[in-house]
């Protein structure tokens, strides 16, 4: 709290607002024209707008024109109630990253004992064979995609970069399945939602639907793969967690387009509720992508055809399950 009435100079009150000389500026001989001090009357929140966020400077502030007062019982016994609160959650917070560094310590010992089981050398013809869709020429595949994937009303983002959003120019990157279908040549990149109406953005404000998750592992392998070698054993160990996402966890695969670089895009139809949010609590142990997991749905995802910026190869879609018949 400051004594504004008394202690302060040039005071101007408007409503609970009160602004004046900065005491501290004026004793190093700046603040002229008195206005560098504000001071709230209702919060009793106050600063110098010559100095934002300096601590020191508001300790100065206070040493001119502070009132130190003594808390009340009440006071003291709610500081006390509220510092035992922060101490628990502390302990808290300390004893579950405890158990989370013991976890991630064990995780390749048991994701090796998870996945082995799982793991086929030939994984990615084996996808090809298993795909419902039988696939042609790569380009045309992003047209299959959509068909199957999406229903001819839905409102879809589809772009060339990940900007395509955002202003009104960018209202012809929002358009239904059926009107995407008409062109001969389809943008590289998709969002995983179904858009509202109007949509300028694919921000998640604009989402109306999600009828999707991605599951993407970018260091399976325990690191950031770089070698060709370890590039394909990434891949490899994320064939076996996508099976063992179909077999262990129920998930119902759509779609897995390997995206021509370190890591594959595997679509499944959104789980319930209760099994997403279980997902997502384990998804740092099993290394997926926590922001593609979760952000999906207006993130931009690679289409077939679209070329990695890091590889320059092409992704490819290597399996296919129809939603739409």
């Amino acid at each position: 709290m400051l004594d504004y009435q008394n202690r302060l100079e040039n005071v101007k009150i408007r409503g609970n607002k009160v602004t004046a000389a900065c005491p501290a500026c004026r004793a190093a001989g700046r603040d002229k024209k008195g206005v560098h001090l504000y001071y709230n009357i209702a919060t009793e929140q106050y600063g110098c707008v010559a100095h934002q966020g300096d601590h020191a400077h508001r300790q100065t502030i206070f040493s001119y024109a502070g009132i130190v007062t003594e808390p009340t019982e009440e006071q003291r016994q709610e500081w006390k109630e509220r510092k035992e609160q922060e101490r628990k959650r502390e302990a808290l917070r300390l004893l579950a990253a405890a158990d989370e560094r013991k976890a991630m310590a064990k995780m390749p010992e048991v994701l090796d004992r998870i996945l082995t089981p799982y793991i086929i050398e030939d994984w990615y013809l084996e996808l090809l064979d298993q795909s419902p869709i039988r696939f042609r020429d790569n380009e045309s595949l992003r047209h299959e995609f959509i068909l199957r994937l999406f229903y001819s009303d839905d409102i879809l983002w589809l772009g060339n970069r990940r900007r395509d959003s955002g202003s009104p120019r960018h209202a012809a990157n929002f358009r239904t399945c059926a009107d995407w279908l008409k062109l001969a040549k389809l943008p590289q990149m998709i969002a995983g939602g179904v858009f509202c109406k109007g949509s300028i953005s694919r921000g998640g404000d604009h989402v109306d639907l999600s009828p999707y998750i991605v599951i993407e592992c970018d260091q399976l392998i325990g690191h950031e793969p770089t070698t060709p070698a370890e590039k394909a054993q990434n891949k490899r160990l994320s064939a076996a967690l996508i099976r063992y996402c179909q077999d262990v966890l129920g998930l119902i695969l759509r779609a897995v387009i390997d995206t021509g670089n370190k890591s594959l895009h595997a679509w499944f139809d959104r789980p319930s509720e209760s099994d997403f949010e279980a997902l997502i609590k384990h998804s740092k142990r099993f290394r997926i992508d926590h922001g593609i997991l979760t952000g999906c749905q207006y993130s931009p995802l690679r289409l077939p055809g679209c070329i990695h910026e890091k590889s320059n190869q092409p992704a490819t879609l290597i399996y296919l399950n129809p939603t739409i018949s």
